[in-house]
């Protein structure tokens, strides 16, 4: 895991003077909230529907904070963090079938090719289609990374080539294939995501994820109680500190 240590972005200093002003870049974890990520794991009962497949999905609720991946101030993604759950090998690639028990197909198999992820800037339309609905386009977009390797564990992937984001633009998640990232049976209030499905919501097998910059999509699809077991560093741009005012410079108004 790479360490980041945050540069001055520039100083002032007045002539004769003490006081020095300094403007810097800072580090903001997006989509953080109270409740730190967690490792999905399946309920007691009822199957286990931590699998994302085939979508990008956009945290809209987390501890009751709406939209918690939204940029506050202009930057560049440099990191994304997730938690994947422990997917045993047969789970995976499948089983082959033994007496009278069928061949099962494995996540590979079902959901076109190994688990992974990336990580994608929405910018929102201005406009809500409905409530709670909006058009969202890919402003910026991370290569795949593969996720198997890292099952089970807390995983931090930093970016070769970080990506901007701007205040007001969110960042998602983008699963092409599959990835055991959803934490399930939370709090309904408190907790819930969008999916860039515009119809179909229960049918996880066609494929809705935002690959291409520029595209555009609206997420229709929204699942309560649930999390997307993700969070995004972003380093923001620093401003430029107030310019020192030079005595007696204040030119009368005309």
């Amino acid at each position: 895991m790479r360490r980041f240590f945050l540069g001055t972005g520039a100083t002032c200093a007045a002539v004769l003077a003490v006081i020095v002003c300094v403007a810097s870049a800072a580090q903001i974890e997006l989509g953080a909230t109270a409740t730190p990520l967690a490792k999905p794991v399946c309920p007691a009962t009822g199957g286990c529907p931590i699998i994302l497949t085939e979508a990008t999905a956009l945290e809209v609720l987390s501890d009751g904070t709406p939209y918690p991946t939204t940029a506050v101030h202009n930057g560049r993604v440099v990191a994304f963090t997730v938690w994947p759950a422990s997917v045993s090998a047969a789970d995976v690639n499948g089983t082959a079938a033994t007496g009278t028990t069928p061949a099962q197909p494995g996540l590979n198999a079902t959901y076109g090719g190994a688990s992974e992820v990336a990580i994608t800037v929405l910018k929102p339309s201005s406009t809500k289609v409905a409530p709670g609905e909006r058009v969202y386009t890919v402003v910026a977009e991370s290569p795949l990374f593969k996720l198997q390797p890292y099952f089970g564990h807390l995983v931090q992937f930093v970016l070769d080539q970080t990506l901007p984001i701007a205040k007001g633009e969110v960042v998602a998640l983008t699963v092409p294939t599959w990835a055991p990232l959803l934490s399930v049976d939370l709090t309904k209030s408190q907790f819930g995501w969008r999916a860039s499905r515009t119809t179909g919501c229960l049918n996880y097998t066609v494929q809705a994820a935002q690959l291409t910059v520029g595209s555009s999509t609206m997420y229709k699809c929204f699942f309560d109680a649930t999390r997307v077991a993700y969070t995004a560093t972003e380093i923001t741009l620093p401003v430029p500190p107030p310019q020192p005012r030079t005595k007696g410079a204040n030119p009368k108004k005309k």
